[in-house]
């Protein structure tokens, strides 16, 4: 069967499957979800599916899942599908009823048309907002009713002398009122001095100033907005405000804007630094460097080449740094002899090193980035400079782990070997400059918390002076993996649809959180990652996944079965799950490119990888445990 049949089949498949779940028996589930919710759920299962089956690049389904976000549950989708976000003659009856007034009253459809004009420039509605923006509406209304008289007063105060002559009085600080309260003011006044049987100055200064003082409280409209401001507070208008239905929908500038998310600014500075690294050889020139310490003996090598790969890893391209690797190590290679199993523990380090090193910056791989975009949208901040502070660390510890695994599954029976890589260190002033930003932005990634820098905003130091100087082209822009960010931006949108929809709150309010137990939970959420990562690209699953773990954590804390930094530790091991996912040549890019060297068996590949994450994930979940019990978050 030919692919593009084969794709077909495929596509078909997964429209099939997501229409399913407009079918699915959401009530018998205990879930009251309205329409826009379930077809966030038919996006949901669509993505998952097109990146499982990958009938079309994964990239594209992000593009795709921002497209049908804009035009089908966006506050700017097609009419035809776009619901009403909440009931607007719900809302005209409460005011109605708060009023004493019909609803074809003018006044209560201009209060009902001022509180719908402040809930449609809302987006995640709830009955909470709904009656903030009630009581605000009609609060300004009181306010404004109020102001007339309140001005005319303090310059009643402000007055020297007044006159004797109500009419004249009351005109002069009352001059947009209209006629009958102007009359009605002046008769009361009027009346007043009669019962006083005078009409001295100070006796009508004191006249109008009851008068006055009486209508702000008791003029027709500010009473009639005094009572209605009564009734909000009543239990009678919090029942009808529950009552309302609302079917949210997204913000079409949320969903634009996840193309140009802060962490996408983060991702694209470390583009910048790698491609800039490549162009003047500073990562060959550094590997030099940073592998003659290790000496000839062909285990140290190894431990140096892992150390080396890492470490470019953490800044770099994980797929780019493995090319690189690998080419440098291809004639390396040639020199074991056949059986040899340094061949097989040379290749297997470079693919291991790679995945291994991305874990320990934000800009490693994509699932940290991701985790950090969804612990932002929970208020739980982990800045670059943190994530280094254990993402290093537990690095450092895995390698180890995995060159003591090579070293014993894979002896050598060479006793000599020797990298020969680079050469000297370019000192062009455009090398000068690459080098100078490199290590100043590292520097201030590291030391973001004591200085108050963002971490993202760090990131368009790179960008800003690679481009001014001419560092990066208009042609090394071209050839930067822009793909990873739209893979990214899709992930964010999802993310999006399950807050501003409110299902991630209807879902989460229907699990009883209150009984899972917070260790197994980062376990399980932990293996999930790591499975689904092993057959599709990690990328994918963190984008489908950490939304709902971010939800998740959200809710945990709300109901203190967790706390701020255990919720860091949930995401935190689901990106790295994510990222020890290496069983299988498909598994990442470079397990990929070292299986196509030859030199790699499937099986010596599934062993060490399997080994590898389930280590990996095990140590993490410690490592984040006791992260939580210090109160490092």
């Amino acid at each position: 069967m030919k692919s593009t049949t084969k794709n077909l089949i495929k596509i078909l498949i997964v429209l099939l499957l997501s229409a399913g779940a407009f079918l699915l028996p959401f009530e018998a589930m205990g879930l009251a979800l309205n329409n826009v919710q379930i077809a966030v759920v038919a996006l949901f299962v669509m993505a998952a599916l097109l990146w499982i089956l990958e009938p079309i690049p994964i990239w594209t389904t992000s593009v795709l899942v921002i497209a049908i976000c804009l035009l089908f549950l966006s506050n700017k989708a097609f009419n035809f599908v776009k619901p009403e976000v909440y009931n607007k003659k719900a809302v005209a009856e409460l005011v109605a009823t708060g009023l004493k007034k019909p609803a074809s009253d003018p006044q209560v459809k201009e209060l009902a048309g001022q509180i719908c004009k402040r809930l449609d420039t809302k987006t995640g509605l709830d009955t909470h907002e709904i009656y903030t923006s009630a009581e605000y509406v009609i609060l300004k209304a009181h306010e404004k009713a109020m102001s007339p008289y309140v001005k005319a007063l303090k310059q009643l105060k402000s007055q020297p002398v007044v006159g004797t002559q109500p009419e004249a009085i009351i005109k002069n600080l009352l001059p947009n009122a209209k006629a009958e309260d102007i009359t009605e003011a002046v008769a009361r006044v009027q009346q007043r001095l009669e019962e006083k049987h005078t009409t001295a100055p100070a006796e009508v200064r004191t006249s109008v100033e009851y008068v006055l003082l009486d209508m702000s409280e008791n003029a027709a409209p500010v009473k009639d907005l005094s009572e209605a401001i009564t009734y909000l507070h009543s239990p009678d208008a919090l029942a009808s405000v529950k009552k309302i239905k609302i079917t949210n929908v997204m913000a079409y500038k949320g969903v634009m804007s996840t193309f140009a998310d802060p962490v996408i600014i983060l991702f694209l500075g470390g583009f910048f630094l790698a491609a800039a690294a490549t162009k003047f050889r500073l990562d060959m020139n550094l590997a030099n460097v940073l592998l003659k310490p290790f000496g000839k003996n062909p285990r140290y090598v190894l431990l140096g080449l892992m150390a080396v790969t890492a470490l470019f890893s953490a800044f770099m391209s994980n797929t780019a740094t493995a090319a690189m690797m690998l080419a440098i190590l291809t004639p390396v290679l040639a020199l074991f002899p056949q059986g040899d199993g340094g061949r097989t523990a040379f290749a297997l380090s470079i693919p291991i090193a790679c995945n291994l090193g991305g874990i320990a910056t934000p800009i490693g791989t994509p699932p940290n980035a991701i985790a950090v975009k969804a612990l932002g949208d929970i208020g739980m901040s982990v800045s670059f400079g943190k994530w280094m502070c254990f993402g290093f660390p537990f690095v450092i510890v895995m390698l180890l782990v995995a060159w003591f695994l090579l070293c014993k599954m894979f002896p050598t029976k060479k006793e000599s070997l020797e990298l020969k890589v680079g050469g000297a260190f370019d000192k062009s002033p455009k090398a000068i400059v690459v080098y100078c930003t490199f290590a100043v932005t590292i520097a201030l990634w590291v030391l973001s918390d004591p200085l108050g820098l963002d971490s993202n905003t760090i990131a368009i130091i790179p960008i800003a002076v690679f481009a001014v100087t001419g560092v990066i082209t208009a042609k090394d822009l071209r050839e930067m993996s822009w793909d990873v960010l739209w893979l990214v931006a899709g992930g964010f949108a999802l993310g999006l649809a399950l807050q501003q929809t409110n299902l991630a709150k209807d879902l989460i309010n229907a699990i009883p959180f209150g009984n899972w137990n917070a260790m197994m939970l980062m376990i399980g959420a932990g293996l999930i990652c790591l499975f689904l990562s092993t057959f599709i690209s990690n990328s994918a699953t963190a984008a489908l996944l950490m939304p709902i773990m971010g939800a998740v954590a959200s809710a945990m804390m709300a109901q203190n079965v967790i706390t701020g930094g255990f919720s860091v530790g949930l995401c935190v091991c689901c990106a790295m799950g994510c990222a020890l996912a290496m069983a299988l040549p498909i598994s990442t890019p470079p397990n990929a490119l070292a299986y196509a060297t030859g030199m790699v068996e499937n099986k010596s590949m599934a062993i060490v990888g399997t080994i590898l994450g389930v280590a990996g994930l095990a140590i993490a979940v410690a490592m984040m445990y006791l992260l939580d019990l210090i109160n490092f978050f």
